[in-house]
């Protein structure tokens, strides 16, 4: 039995993505899966979930005696911030995490340690969209921020799910994602609407309209209101049902009264069964400014009742598919038209919709049971699996107020310009001393997920230690190597040298207690990484100096082509190929030990003997360190480098823990 666990922003009973949830999770197959549910609000203690199914505490229930909300909201941003907080209050271990939607919950799910992770967006992604605002404003900086946090959080999943085209489409062109994307569509169990649309209730006399969600600024309801006031001018045999409750309900009933609305316009408030009313509507209206799908209009059209829509989720794919009604732009007057028309012409939709299985309940769990299955099944199998240590991600402007725990080994993913720059921390308590790594080249590529070689070695470890992912590798599934070469202007291994080296101070650590070490292509970025942390000594072995003279020249021509739009970049960005040149840019040679065998002799041919020649032609420079070259030989190693006790014993040598 496989143990899910679904994140989501209310289990409360409602109109949209709650109960829609609830109707696919309650038909899960019960003996294949263990479900429960964290939900991170509770408004109320009314559920429609099954017994087999757990729900935890929410993060916030007002429902509870005492509830304060300050402390509350306090507490739930406190553990929207603190990953290991999180981690805490999840004591249970899952096969599968399911964020059930962008934002909070995918942010809470990506920080469990979990093997296979989903996330089920139902939300329109528009709403992350920062181009159309001005640059100026804080909205831009806030929405940026929003997008640059979401765009890392989205890699982290193993499959995304969208519940229409809208979503699937915003999903392409605000992050680019195109890869492990499966639509699956909100369903309804259309036999029980059928029924329960048969329940009397009473009817105005005059032709209705209904409007069903939440009386919110999204919802948009106002806009109808409007077109309303317009349309009494000329008609007054018309009713309006807005269903639903929320904080727009005060400001809804008073544009009602002051526009003398009251005969033609009712707030009946949250109903449990809004089927009767769609059904014994002329049309179902929605005016929302945004959507990921919207239920209650494919509810409406399996009833036959019209709809008139906003461009919104779901709404045009009904529209274009089973002529069922119109589509509207958020314009009052070209409403007031439409609703006109309606009421000159009371027959012209009477007919049934032939919507055959699409939105079809069975279907969806069918499709979501095999979307996990198959997920589950393929990060399994994968290659390169996510390592089970907690994450904290944080965007680069947060640095400052970081602050680094004692005796703990978790992932820290910084996001600058949208770029993830991730380290494996472990900081331990009585130790002034730093062990940095760097990996060396990721057999097959296709790395989708932080690669920190060597990363059992932290618990070997006399000292603190950090082990350093490049981002560069994310840049196409082609690269098994990258050494730090960045995107274009944007040099990664420079962004995540400088954020290492606040990352350094905040661990209250001295660069003069601190050895950078790597091996092969680890051994470049470790040399690299040596310029800017200042004070601090790199030990490398059998390592590359010169990226350009690698022997694997297909693997740096493929760095080259993927990385830069520039057809020479080496005449504009030398000093990310070759560590002499790096050293005359920053005018500073760090403390270099180059450990090397004898018998790897494409490594002494191309790398340490040309460095030598080049730095004999090097320009003047006022801060140099000596470098050290340590040779051995070992006919059975190769290129491999040293064994963990003796290079450990050479660092703890450099360190003065010997």
């Amino acid at each position: 039995m496989k143990k899910l666990l679904f994140i989501t922003w209310n289990i409360t009973s409602g109109y949209g993505t709650e109960k829609s949830l609830a109707d696919v999770l309650n038909l899960l197959d019960k003996y294949k899966y263990d479900i429960s549910i964290l939900p991170l609000f509770k408004t109320s203690n009314v559920h429609v979930y099954n017994s087999n199914i757990k729900i935890l505490d929410a993060l916030i229930d007002s429902t509870k005696e005492g509830y304060n909300e300050k402390d509350s909201l306090d507490y739930y941003y406190k553990l929207l911030v603190s990953p290991l907080l999180f981690n805490k209050l999840i004591n249970e271990k899952y096969d599968c995490v399911i964020a059930c939607n962008h934002s909070a919950p995918s942010y809470f799910a990506s920080y469990l340690n979990c093997a296979t992770k989903i996330i089920w967006i139902r939300g329109d992604m528009r709403e992350l969209d920062y181009n159309w605002l001005d640059k100026n404003s804080n909205e831009y900086r806030q929405i940026k921020q929003e997008h640059e946090m979401q765009a890392s959080v989205l890699k982290q999943f193993d499959s995304i799910v969208v519940i229409s085209d809208v979503v699937e489409k915003s999903l392409s062109e605000l992050f680019g994602i195109t890869e492990n994307v499966v639509k699956i569509s909100n369903s309804v169990n259309r036999e029980k609407i059928h029924i329960l649309s048969n329940e009397k209730i009473s009817i105005p006399d005059k032709m209705l309209f209904t409007s069903v969600g939440r009386l919110d600024f999204n919802k948009n309801q106002i806009l109808l209101l409007k077109a309303a006031k317009e349309l009494k001018l000329y008609r007054d045999d018309f009713m309006i049902y807005l269903l639903g409750d929320g904080d727009y309900k005060l400001i809804l009933q008073k544009y009602i009264e002051d526009n003398e609305l009251t005969e033609n316009v009712k707030l009946i408030g949250y109903v449990e069964n809004p089927y009767p009313y769609i059904k014994n509507s002329t049309a179902t209206i929605l005016t929302s400014l945004s959507e990921g799908f919207s239920l209650a209009l494919v509810e409406s059209v399996i009833l036959n009742t019209p709809i008139i829509s906003t461009d919104v989720g779901v709404a045009r794919e009904l529209v274009e598919k089973y002529k069922c009604g119109n589509i509207i732009h958020f314009d009052e007057k070209e409403l007031l038209g439409i609703l006109l028309w309606y009421l000159n012409n009371p027959y012209r939709y009477n007919r049934v919709f032939d919507i055959n299985n699409d939105y079809d309940l069975m279907t969806e769990v069918k499709k979501t049971e095999l979307i996990i299955d198959n997920t589950i099944q393929r990060t399994s199998n994968a290659k390169y699996v996510k390592l089970p240590y907690p994450e904290i991600t944080i965007d680069y402007s947060e640095i400052n107020k970081l602050k680094i725990p004692s005796d703990y080994i978790y992932v820290l993913r910084v996001i600058q310009n949208g770029v993830p720059y991730e380290y494996l921390i472990n900081r331990k308590s009585g130790n002034d001393k730093l062990i940095v790594f760097n990996n060396g080249a990721v057999v097959g590529g296709n790395v989708n997920v932080p690669i920190f070689q060597r990363h059992s070695w932290s618990q070997m470890l006399k000292t603190s230690s950090i082990f350093c992912m490049d981002p560069t590798l994310y840049v196409n599934g082609y690269l098994q190597v990258a050494w730090g070469v960045g995107k274009n202007e944007n040099y990664y291994l420079e962004n995540s040298s400088l954020i290492l080296k606040q990352i350094i101070a905040k661990m209250n650590i001295k660069l003069e207690n601190t050895v950078i070490y790597g091996t092969s292509a680890g051994g470049y970025l470790s040399v690299i990484m040596g310029i800017y942390l200042r004070g601090s000594s790199v030990v490398v072995d059998n390592s590359q100096f010169d990226i350009s003279n690698w022997i694997v020249k297909e693997a740096f021509e493929t760095v080259v082509t993927l990385c830069f739009d520039d057809d020479k970049p080496f005449e504009k960005y030398n000093d990310r190929f070759n560590v002499v040149d790096a050293f005359e840019k920053n005018n500073y040679v760090p403390k270099i030990y180059i450990l090397a065998n004898l018998c790897s002799h494409a490594d002494n041919s191309t790398q340490i003997v040309p460095l030598l020649k080049r730095m004999e032609r090097m320009n003047n420079i006022d801060n140099f360190n000596n470098i050290e070259i340590i040779l051995r030989y070992e006919p059975k190693k190769g290129h491999d480098g040293l064994n963990l006790p003796d290079i450990t014993k050479f660092i703890y040598k450099i360190l003065g823990e010997a």
